[in-house]
């Protein structure tokens, strides 16, 4: 049983000085948060800035969100594609990697690693010497011509969607499903990150 009147040690500076650094040496969370988003924000706004400097279209004038198999000169136009299945497995790798390696990341860090890594990503393919650099055929109806900027950013929302689902998941769920995302999508558009590699290597 607890003594309720027990005397109390005064509260001396040397305390006071005490709690004060523990207190300083606590996580911010908010901080944090509020760095991760501004860093989300500005990554976007870089991207927005130079896909326009690119010339990039705001989006397809074809009336369709969605461009399916059969409808190829479509992909990288409309809002969604075939292609945003990677980009929904690719957020899910990366944030299982990062996680692993800074395991004591909050969320909103987490989001900004991927969502960064997607939009360094989304710059580069757009860059002429990329797109050249993939080694299309002129005629190839997968040629890839650059994104809309409404397909840019719809590919990195769903690397984002990605990361989020990943997270409660197991390694090997994720590791899984990206394997049968990759064989999924080479049978059925014929095209896929290995293809991508293996054509972007000059094979």
């Amino acid at each position: 049983m607890t003594n309720e009147n027990r005397s109390v040690p005064p509260f001396s500076p040397e305390r006071s000085a005490s709690l004060t650094l523990v207190a300083s040496e606590l996580p911010q969370p908010r901080g944090r948060g509020r760095q991760a988003a501004l860093l989300i924000g500005l990554a976007l706004l870089g991207k927005l800035v130079l896909l326009a400097i690119l010339g990039r279209p705001a989006g397809c004038d074809c009336g369709q969100i969605w461009a399916m198999p059969g409808q190829a000169g479509l992909n990288s136009r409309t809002l969604l594609d075939p292609y945003s299945l990677l980009h929904l497995i690719f957020g899910a790798v990366l944030v299982k990697l990062v996680r692993w390696k800074r395991p004591d990341w909050p969320l909103w860090t987490l989001l900004a690693a991927v969502i960064v890594s997607s939009t360094v990503w989304e710059v580069a393919e757009n860059l002429p010497f990329t797109i050249a650099m993939f080694g299309y055929d002129p005629g190839d109806p997968l040629a890839y011509r650059g994104d809309s900027i409404a397909n840019s950013f719809s590919d990195t929302a769903a690397a984002a969607l990605g990361a989020v689902l990943a997270l409660p998941l197991a390694g090997w769920v994720v590791a899984a499903a990206a394997v049968a995302v990759e064989l999924g999508l080479t049978l059925w558009i014929g095209d896929g990150y290995l293809i991508t590699l293996w054509r972007a290597l000059g094979f």
